[in-house]
């Protein structure tokens, strides 16, 4: 039987000009330290779009983008 996953929703670059919204695991917490935080409104800042443009060069393909946004914390490791 195959374990059921938790989906969320991403916007990945693909690549110089090219980007993709699709599924992806939800994290867990893996760490004492670590929190899940629940991401109601995002929007990209101005390094995704030089990401996004290909001008980053650290950054390859596959990159998860839109960390500026309004979160909620849903889940939290012991600490």
């Amino acid at each position: 039987m195959k374990a059921c996953v938790s989906l969320m929703k991403a916007l990945v670059d693909k690549g110089p000009g090219k980007k993709e919204v699709g599924d992806h695991p939800k994290p867990v917490i893996a760490a004492p330290g670590d929190a899940i935080v629940k991401i109601s409104k995002t929007t990209i800042c101005g390094t995704d779009r030089h990401i996004l443009q290909g001008d980053v060069a650290t950054c390859k393909p596959g990159c998860i983008l839109g960390h500026e946004g309004v979160r909620v914390v849903e889940e939290i490791g012991t600490v």
